[in-house]
């Protein structure tokens, strides 16, 4: 059987009116590089490795903002989680309420991700029960505000 792994270039579908709000985050929060900038699309680069392009489309062509909540969570890493931190929710993304110790936020353009540390063991969450109690459960917003008083 041949062998497969998750590549390093992604693309996500988000609203041409959440244009300068993905622009701001993944450039000056996250420290992307936007390597191609265009009135579509554009593509960024995370932590030298990684690509994600944005296509920026109307609003009937995305996916609904809740329905990322639903979707596939991505993991960012970081080398300093609790500046990390600050500056995410300091831009105030949507933090969420998650029974986990690590940031759990949906970014501008929808998509959902938890923060971990660079080098923070993680084992916890392979191949164990972890998690399970969470099925059929929907994570919500954290106090109904973007991101204050977390």
């Amino acid at each position: 059987m041949a062998k497969v792994s998750i590549g390093t270039h992604s693309a996500a579908r988000v609203p041409l009116t959440d244009r300068d709000r993905v622009r701001q985050f993944y450039r000056d929060v996250l420290g992307g590089e936007i390597i191609r900038e265009g009135n579509n699309k554009d593509d960024i680069r995370l932590g030298g490795s990684f690509y994600i392009a944005f296509l920026y489309e109307q609003a009937d062509a995305v996916l609904p903002e809740d329905d990322f909540l639903k979707a596939t969570y991505l993991e960012l890493q970081a080398d300093d989680v609790a500046e990390t931190r600050r500056a995410i929710v300091d831009f105030g993304v949507k933090v969420l309420d998650v029974p986990d110790p690590h940031l759990y936020f949906q970014a501008p353009g929808g998509q959902v991700f938890r923060l971990v540390g660079t080098n923070e063991d993680l084992s916890k969450y392979e191949g164990t029960s972890h998690g399970e109690d969470n099925v059929g459960r929907a994570f919500q917003e954290v106090r109904g505000r973007r991101g204050q008083n977390v």
